[in-house]
């Protein structure tokens, strides 16, 4: 009904010819409107950021432990600089809501769950079960979180892990990324 009204007025102003009623005045008009109805504060769009990082190479089973952090070598995207490649680390370069999305392959008769971390808090959990088969299994997470600056996220490894390896190649990759919806 507000935005009617508004638009009204607006035709009604432009109808009459109204010198005083020029197109800037009535953009500036909507745009005060408009942040009033959304408690008097403009919303900030904020700054873009995303990231993609994937494993370069498959990983051996043996080479993981509990709760090891994973490390994506290979990052493709870092846009705010928020993942760093040394310690696997996602942190947070403003406050906002993020998506992180994990994609992990186990092969062969291997197992392995992935934790999403938030601040030392699990969030969220995958598993890659292949254990009883001889054959790829794929398992991914998207995670939505409220961050606030300088939250860090990660992914690990669970508390389970067994078998021979971690599929990272030609045919599939893991991977963590995230970015920031608003």
């Amino acid at each position: 009904m507000f935005r009617s009204f508004v638009f009204v007025v607006l035709c009604l102003c432009v109808a009459s010819g109204e010198e005083s009623c020029d197109r800037s005045e009535m953009e500036n008009t909507i745009c005060s409107l408009c942040s009033q109805r959304r408690g008097g504060q403009l919303l900030e769009s904020g700054h873009q950021v995303a990231f993609f990082a994937y494993m370069s190479q498959s990983i051996q089973i043996n080479a993981i432990s509990k709760y090891m952090t994973f490390v994506y070598d290979r990052v493709e995207t870092n846009v705010g600089n928020g993942y760093d490649v040394r310690s696997g680390n996602f942190t947070a370069p403003e406050n906002g809501v993020y998506v992180f999305h994990t994609s992990t392959t186990s092969y062969d008769k291997s197992v392995c769950s992935v934790e999403v971390v938030k601040n030392g808090q699990i969030k969220d959990i995958t598993l890659a079960d292949s254990g009883q088969h001889d054959d790829r299994a794929v398992a991914s997470s998207m995670t939505i979180l409220s961050l606030t600056k300088g939250d860090i996220v990660l992914a690990r490894v669970g508390t389970a892990q067994s078998g021979n390896y971690l599929e990272s190649n030609q045919y599939t990759r893991m991977s963590f990324s995230g970015f920031k919806l608003a």
